[in-house]
């Protein structure tokens, strides 16, 4: 008697789990969205930034986990306050850049004087945001302000 229910049992399982499914069953394509647009924080203490050997620039490296998309928009921001600024940029004479590594996903951040005269203090600490958007959501998005963090924040709906 058990037996015969596990197996009735069985069946049934059997039958509603492939009825009704076949390969060629797909969904609608979903609109264009942020699904793979990712947000990545991380600050930066004084004994990270690091001079030069030739003392005119200060660098902070962060590494990332390997799976970062650096295959697409890669985009950096600092805080000002309570706002996002996007690099590169210059304030009060002083320059920031960004680069990355592909292969080690290394990005970093580069402090120098605007005109590479002098050596610059020790940038202090600082909070950096980076965006990475994939080549498919950048396009398309082609009309967003890159260097308005906001805008990108609205347009892929970021926290």
């Amino acid at each position: 008697m058990k037996r015969s229910i596990y197996l009735t049992l069985f069946a049934i399982t059997f039958i509603l789990m492939f009825h009704g499914c076949s390969k060629d069953d797909t969904g609608p394509a979903g609109p264009a969205g942020n699904a793979n647009v990712k947000t990545y924080t991380y600050s930066v203490t004084n004994g990270d930034w690091i001079p030069d050997s030739v003392n005119r620039k200060w660098s902070a490296d962060n590494m990332f986990p390997s799976s970062v998309d650096f295959t697409g928009a890669v985009l950096l921001y600092v805080q000002d306050g309570s706002n996002w600024a996007a690099l590169p940029r210059v304030d009060n004479s002083v320059s920031f850049e960004y680069g990355f590594d592909l292969s080690t996903k290394i990005m970093e951040v580069q402090a120098s004087d605007a005109k590479a005269a002098v050596m610059i203090s020790n940038p202090g600490p600082m909070t950096f945001k980076m965006v990475t958007i994939p080549v498919v959501a950048r396009q398309a998005n082609p009309n967003i302000d890159l260097k308005n963090y906001n805008a990108v924040k609205a347009a892929f709906r970021l926290k």
